[in-house]
Formats: C-alpha cells, structure tokens, sequence
C-alpha cells in the first residue's frame, strides 16, 4: 500500500456483498488507470475485512447473549440451565450457532480459504455467508425486502448504529489517518451496498467534513437519480460517478501532484447538466458512451490484494474481455440494455488481452482466469484463448456466456475446451418459448437444451440461472416446463442461481413501467440470493410474486439433480437402487462406536438438552437418551434406539464415525 507520506485516493469496495471469491475487479482496474496517470491509490477490500471481523468478534461487540445458558462441561455432562419451558427451536439453534462462531470463528475463515479441504471449504464459505448475513441483518444493513425508496432514509439511519457502523468506521478512520487520502471513493456494484456506503459516508462527514467523498459502480449508475431526489442522505455524497470511473478521478481531483495527466485524444464529451448538490457528474445521458476505450486501459494492478485472503474454490484471478453486452435485447437487463442504447459495446484486442492475461498469470502464480463479462462473445473468447496458446502459455478459463448457436455443433463445444474453457455460467431462464420471446433473448429454448449437453459432453461444467416472476398467462407451465426439462437431464444441468425477474433503473422492463403509480416499490430477492440479491420494481402483485417465489425456492427440491443433492446434506438423498419409493434403510451403528460431529456441526447444549446444530446448512437435532457424550466431544450407544440415531445422524451428514470398518455392521 501508498506510505503514510499522504495518497491522492482511498478506494473502498464496500460491505455487504457475496464477491469474496477474488478481488472484485472494478478495484484492480481503477487502481492501475489512476496510477498510471499518476494518482496515489490505496485500496481496502472492507466487504472483506468486514466478513473477517465478523466471524471473529466477541458477543460483547455485537449482539449481546446474556440470555444464552452455557456450553456444556469438560467432563461431558451438560450445563445446569434456568428452570421453565425450552426456548422455541429457532432461538435453540441460534444460541448454539453463536457459540460455535464465537469459538470456531478464526478456522472457519481458514477453511474457507483452503482449497484443499474439499467439501470442508463448501460448508465453511456457506457457514461465513450466514453469520455475515445475521450480523449485517441485525446492524440494518441488509434491506428487508419489498422495500419503499422513501423509507431508504429511515434505513440509513438505522444503518449508522450497530455493530457493523461502528467496525467499519473505525477501520476506514484509520487507513484515512494513515494515509491522508484527497477523497474516499466507494465502488458499489450491488443493491445491498447502498445502505452500507450511505451509513458510512454519513458518518464520515460527521466526523471529517473536509473529507471528500465519491460514489460510482454499476449500482450508482442504475439508482442515482432517485437516490439523488428521494434519499437525502445521499447529500453527504460529493461526487457521483456516472460514466467509467477511470476518467473521473481527473474531474475531481484535477491533475495529480505527480506531474500533468497522460496526454491521450479523447472523443469530445458535451456537458450534462443535472441537479442536485455537489459537482457535476460525468455524464446524464443515457447510457455510457463517455469516451471510455476499453483498448487504452493498463493490465490490472492486483499488487495491494493478497489472493490466499479470498475464498476461491478455484485459484483464479479475475480479467474483462468486453465492456457491455453484443446482444444487449434481454429486457430485463439494465447493463445490457444501456451499453447497447449507448453504442457502448466494446471487445478488447485478443493480442493485447493474452500479453495481459500471460503476464499476470506469470506475476500471480496463478494459472485460471475467471472472465467477469456479464456476457463474453464465444467467438472473440476463442481468439483470445488462441493468442494465448500462440505465446506459449496455458491457461484455463471459466466465462459467462449466452447459450448461443455456435454451441449446437459439438466440434465447437470441444475446441472451447481444448483451449482452456473448463467452466461456463449462461441464464437458461425458462424452458418456455414464448415467454423467452417476450423477454427478447432471443435464445431457441430447444436448441439452449441441446448446448447444455454438448458442453457437458465436451468436458465443460455449465451453471445455469433460472427465473420465474413473469408477467406472462404461461409463467406457472412454465416452471414445470423447466422443471421437467431439468428432470431430463440429471447429469447436465446444474442449478447455479435463482431469481425473480425485477425491473431495474435502465432496463426496458422499467422504462415500460415508469407511468406506473408504484415505481417506488421495489421488490427484492430475499430468500433467494444473498443479501436479498437484485432490487427492483415489481412486475405483479404481493400474491403472484410470493407465488413465483416459491415455486423458485421448490425447485431445489424438484428439480435438483442427484450430483447436486448428493453435496448438500440438507437434502434427502435418492435410493441408489432403481424403483425405490423412498431413502434406503439405514443399519444401526456397531455398540461401542464412536462418532464425532462434522466439520460445521456444533455439539452443544441448551438448558439441559445436548443438539447437533448444523451452522452451514442449518438444521438441527436433539440428542435422545441412551446416546453418551465422551470426555471428548464424540457421541456412542449401547442400546439398539441410540444406535440407530447415530447411524441416522451419518446418514445425514451430521456425524461422522471415528471407526469406519463399523459402518456396516448391525
């Protein structure tokens, strides 16, 4: 990091976001145009720090537990508890969940991050995810959702107390103090950051109203005008970065210390006028044709960010290839939609971005690239991957692509994995025509099915996003259409996300509905994506929303394939034997066998009732009498009953036997 002699910028990206996975990009590229034109960046991952913290703190810095009985003994018997009726089993589960967090904090970051581990590290990223989702949920920092935009005012207030205010304040106050910057730059890609950054530049200006603040990212681009006209906390934003960021830092900032800005011939930009308080944005024009060439910016600058500190299960580092979207039509996809209304769509030179992709391969270490366009032409892909290949090089790539009709030829699938292409993410969204004809996909819904298979026969692993919500007659025949087709196709298709179809600021889908009386009312993912993932207006009623919301959240259940079930403990699993009406019986246990919980499962007591509780799956189980706990935290039985439950308890992944010859025996 920038000395503590004084730096020009501090570049945050806030909490609370999922992208723990690598530094998300937005931050590396910034840091590399600013200080290529001479610029002193410092960056702080803080939705980062904040997850450490997080799992790391005390009770007594967060939410008391004064009303928790405590752990059991060391002997082994359980501790005496108060008197009266059992708590009810969601307050059971959350008490034993905290301990295990307070106690086993600091390993569950280290095998998050351990990709060794195998499924340990899946259960210790779900378990973090859920104690940072409570802790920010507790600190009101994540959105109950539907939510009313004027109530965002009443949240941000409610957001600058708390735990989660106080910690991050903290933090940032002292990489201010240390490094003296000019301005505190906030990066917001996702919805559930607004109420963060809003909290903390409030708070910030409280305390140092000199200090110079600037918002910008994907987030920004989409609500700042209502957030500039109905939050007025958004007052305590000086700078609001509407177009591409890498040149706004000169606007605010003129010409850094260093010496005079790069001379390099950009288009001419006419002024955008627009109120609201302070300086003028770089752009209001729709869309974000604002001189950006993808072309003339500078490799990714990852030097501040240590990888081992995210919790990749690949080891990868993340590059763009294109900026915008080629097909830009899907109505609900305001990035897409603005880029393309903007003539914005831009690819990157193959040669330019395999001299970028081998050198960082080479200075990181590390030989996978995570391609983060929101949609990557495969063809331009193939060019880049082959220009990489021409340097010598070799390196695997996981993109998000299109189910386009090159992928209908198997030979094209094949020559994706030859040169690289292991993993691939693409929105499937329904198995009906004609609703992916109203939302212009522009994707044959037959021929979507046919790519997933000649991919997955190819070597590539295709993760595949699902929407329901549709304002369509056919939107529930439609989940069974998806649903069957997913049925089909057990080995092949892998459910990776979940939503609701939203209409988000820039999408056509909100542009047909601004006439509407209700454009302040915003529904959101809850229960479906982390955070309550995208926000947006809704397209139906409460009742038919809640109804596509839980057709989503049934089709885990009904649709999931057996390799997927197979790596989540908290379904049941499928009989092995064809025909099967139902899970294969389970033997009991040899007596004397010992068992001890899985990584992720606490043993612990409440009152005066020992549980198995599950923190990343969450579910729990009371242990019956006739089950012992040993001086060492393992589980045994004698009788036949006790028995049988632990065989149960590993059946179902909650246990696991320290003998395992005793597996089958009766």
């Amino acid at each position: 990091m920038t000395g503590g002699s004084g730096s020009d910028v501090l570049l945050v990206m806030p909490p609370v976001s999922e992208a723990v996975q690598f530094p998300y990009l937005a931050l590396p590229q910034l840091t590399a145009a600013w200080t290529a034109q001479g610029y002193g960046v410092v960056c702080c991952d803080l939705n980062l720090r904040y997850r450490a913290a997080a799992l790391r703190r005390s009770a007594a810095s967060g939410r008391p537990g004064s009303d928790d009985a405590g752990p059991g003994s060391d002997d082994g018997r359980p501790a005496s508890g108060e008197g009266g009726p059992p708590p009810p089993a969601k307050d059971m589960f959350r008490r034993l969940s905290e301990r295990y967090r307070e106690q086993h904090g600091q390993l569950l970051l280290d095998r998050s991050r351990d990709r060794t581990s195998g499924f340990d590290q899946e259960v210790a990223i779900r378990a973090a995810v859920r104690y940072v989702t409570q802790q920010a949920a507790r600190d009101g920092w994540i959105l109950p959702g539907p939510i009313l935009m004027s109530r965002l005012d009443e949240l941000v207030r409610a957001g600058t107390e708390g735990w989660s205010a106080r910690w991050s304040t903290e933090h940032l106050e002292g990489l201010l103090d240390a490094h003296r910057p000019r301005v505190i730059a906030f990066s917001v890609p996702f919805f559930s950051q607004l109420v963060p950054t809003l909290a903390l530049c409030t708070l910030l200006k409280r305390r140092r109203p000199e200090l110079r603040t600037m918002v910008g990212g994907p987030t920004v681009q989409m609500w700042e005008k209502a957030l500039r006209h109905k939050v007025a906390a958004a007052r305590h934003v000086d700078d609001w970065c509407l177009g591409h960021g890498e040149d706004y830092l000169a606007k605010v900032l003129g010409a850094p210390a260093a010496g005079p800005l790069p001379s390099t011939p950009q288009p001419e930009r006419e002024p955008q006028p627009g109120p609201g308080p302070g300086p003028e944005p770089v752009q209001r024009a729709a869309g974000l044709s604002d001189g950006f060439v993808l072309n003339d910016q500078p490799m990714p600058d990852f030097g501040q960010f240590d990888f081992d500190d995210y919790s990749n299960q690949a080891h990868q580092f993340p590059y763009r290839l294109t900026l915008g979207c080629f097909w830009g039509k899907c109505t609900f996809c305001s990035y897409g939609n603005r880029y393309l209304d903007a003539r914005a769509f831009q690819q990157i030179d193959p040669r330019k971005a395999a001299a970028h992709l081998v050198a960082l391969a080479a200075r990181l270490g590390i030989t996978d690239v995570a391609v983060t366009d929101e949609n990557t032409g495969l063809r331009h892909l193939l060019r880049v991957m082959q220009a990489v290949r021409d340097r010598g090089a070799s390196l695997t790539f996981r993109v998000r692509a299109r189910l386009e009709p090159e992928l209908a030829d198997p030979e094209f699938c094949k020559k994706l994995y030859d040169l690289g292409c292991v993993q691939m993410s693409a929105g499937y969204e329904t198995a009906q025509q004609d609703i992916l004809d109203s939302l212009r996909k522009g994707q044959d819904a037959r021929h979507a099915e046919l790519a997933v298979g000649n991919l997955t026969a190819a070597g590539i692993t295709i993760n595949l996003s699902f929407m329901d919500g549709f304002a369509h007659p056919a939107a529930a025949e439609g989940y069974r259409e998806t649903v069957r087709t997913i049925q089909r196709h057990p080995e092949d298709m892998g459910l990776d996300t979940m939503q609701l179809l939203v209409a988000e600021p820039g999408s056509h889908l909100w542009e047909s509905r601004r006439a509407g009386p209700d454009d302040e009312y915003l529904i959101t993912n809850e229960g479906l994506a982390f955070a309550a993932g995208r926000v947006g207006g809704a397209l139906l009623d409460g009742t038919a929303t809640e109804e596509a919301r839980q057709r989503l959240l049934r089709m885990a259940v009904e649709a999931v394939p057996d390799a997927e079930r197979a790596s989540r403990p908290d379904l049941v699993r499928r009989p092995e034997a064809a025909g099967g009406n139902g899970p294969a019986p389970v033997a009991a246990t040899a007596a004397g066998a010992r068992a001890r919980p899985r990584f992720g499962v606490a043993l612990d007591a409440v009152r005066d009732r020992w549980f198995l509780a599950d923190v990343a799956w969450p579910r729990m189980a009371a242990v019956p009498p006739g089950v012992e706990r040993t001086a060492g935290g393992r589980l045994t039985a004698e009788g036949p009953e006790g028995r049988l439950w632990l065989s149960h308890m590993v059946e179902k992944r909650l246990l696991v036997l320290d003998q395992p010859e005793a597996e089958g025996v009766s």
